[in-house]
């Protein structure tokens, strides 16, 4: 029988994983539509069958494909395939297909005429598991068992694994077995990275190659560089989407001043340690500080506008993620201009040292219906080594999932070395963005940004008002669980 044609236009594309509301918008954004995996879902069932013979090229010698949701990963990947086709003899040609809903779409017709590419990368924790339960993935778990995974990055090890909470919250999963592996981690980043541009500082009598150690430090930064240029010496951030204070500040700077427990106490239920206590209106306070030096028209910048201005010099500092390097250098930034590190601990605080978790940005996967299996896992387990990691994200300037130790500056240079750095450290001083337990089920951070947009930099309200707002905020999200 036919596949069917099935038309994608007018479909909601909605962002996925705990972390969506922070890359809203964002070239970042892992999304995918629940209507086009159920439609997936249908095709593999009706259409059924492998995607074919294996490709060999001239000669007989064996060749991939590969496809990828991102265009500057491409000459990349291109480079890891000249590397990996010298020691292999395997050729992998590479396609980017963008954006994001273009990518998904041709997925689908893909898998109607049943010519899948042997590998895909995908976005990672979600795109790969509505595509793994429609039953176009192969399963990994064999070929990457627990003794392999053991070379990525601790909190990116099992992004793509099948388990049976994950089930339970996704509907396309249930298809799947406990235990599958859809894909295995292949970029890493997290929030919370400051930029600096080094000239700006220097300009400001500043030290352009020593960072900030405390959050304190940090903001007489921004008054040096904000007093040598008023206009353009300031902090940008793409506060349009006002959770991107909360996300990319915020939560780094209360979690360092409060510690774990503290920080936590935060967000119970019912609790009288909430944000409108005295520890809450304490990281207010702190977050408000800023309100001075956002660069001019802050609140109208989305996440890309705001890099853009940085990347242009129209702001000394900018906030946003480890994946934001490779943005700026697209832009015209030169890496050696930029100084990075994580939002610093307040004086004082539980934290002196903050580490941040890594999530796992994008995965591997090999699809069901590749003729060589064997191949296309050899390339996924080159990509993901520290050689095939260190190529690719020198190309790239994105961070690998892979942790790379001892050898990361050798391998990727003094510039990634220096972001992934952060991702390592004491438990105690590692702040995960992805632990969420203790917030209330469907925890809703869009909802929390515009009572911070209105402490800073609007000045609509004081710390004791925000803190009451956010309260506020939580017991409804409280009471909508119960």
């Amino acid at each position: 029988m036919a596949c069917p044609a099935i038309s994608l236009q007018g479909e909601r594309i909605a962002p996925e994983r705990e972390v969506r509301v922070a890359r809203a918008g964002s070239r970042t954004t892992h999304r995918v539509t629940a209507a086009v995996a159920g439609l997936l879902l249908a095709l593999a069932t009706a259409c059924g069958g492998s995607g074919g013979d294996a490709k060999s090229g001239d000669g007989g010698a064996k060749s991939l494909t590969m496809w990828t949701f991102k265009r500057t990963h491409l000459a990349a990947l291109q480079q890891a395939a000249e590397k990996f086709r010298t020691s292999s003899g395997i050729t992998v040609k590479v396609e980017a297909i963008t954006p994001d809903d273009a990518f998904t779409a041709k997925i689908q017709s893909a898998a109607q005429t049943k010519n899948l590419p042997d590998v895909l990368e995908v976005h990672a924790g979600g795109e790969d598991f509505r595509i793994g339960g429609a039953g176009l993935l192969a399963d990994l778990a064999g070929d990457f068992p627990a003794s392999k995974l053991a070379r990525f990055l601790p909190t990116t090890r099992e992004a793509g694994l099948v388990t049976a909470e994950r089930q339970r919250q996704i509907t396309e999963l249930k298809p799947a077995k406990v235990g599958n592996l859809f894909s295995v981690p292949f970029t890493a980043g997290t929030f919370g990275i400051v930029y600096a541009n080094r000239q700006k500082m220097q300009a400001a009598g500043l030290d352009p190659a020593t960072p900030p150690k405390t959050w304190e430090e940090f903001v007489d930064h921004l008054k040096a560089t904000t007093k040598a240029d008023p206009k353009q010496g300031g902090l940008s951030l793409g506060l349009k989407v006002s959770q991107t204070g909360y996300n990319w500040i915020y939560v780094q700077l209360a979690y360092a001043y409060l510690g774990k427990e503290r920080y936590e106490a935060l967000f119970g239920k019912g609790t009288t340690q909430g944000f409108a206590s005295p520890d809450g209106v304490k990281t207010l306070e702190l977050y408000g500080q800023l309100t001075p030096y956002w660069t001019p028209g802050a609140t109208a910048l989305g996440i890309d506008d705001a890099d853009i201005a940085f990347a242009q010099g129209k702001s000394a500092f900018d906030v946003g993620g480890t994946f934001t390097l490779a943005f700026l250098s697209q832009n015209g930034m030169d890496p050696k201009n930029v100084l990075t590190f994580p939002i610093p601990p307040p004086t004082g605080g539980k934290i002196s040292d903050l580490r941040l978790a890594p999530l796992a940005l994008t995965g591997l996967s090999v699809t069901a219906t590749t003729g060589d299996k064997d191949a296309a896992v050899k390339w996924v387990d080159f990509l993901t080594s520290p050689e095939g990691a260190g190529v690719f994200a020198k190309g790239s300037l994105d961070l690998p999932a892979t942790d790379l130790g001892t050898q990361a500056e050798a391998l990727i240079g003094s510039d990634l070395a220096a972001l992934q750095k952060y991702f390592t450290g004491p438990p105690e001083n590692t702040f995960d963005f992805a632990a969420t337990s203790f917030r209330p089920p469907g925890f809703d951070d869009a909802k929390m940004g515009p009572a911070l947009l209105k402490l800073s930099p609007l000045k609509e309200s004081d710390p004791a008002q925000t803190g009451a707002q956010l309260d506020a905020v939580l017991a409804a999200m409280w009471k909508v669980s119960s």
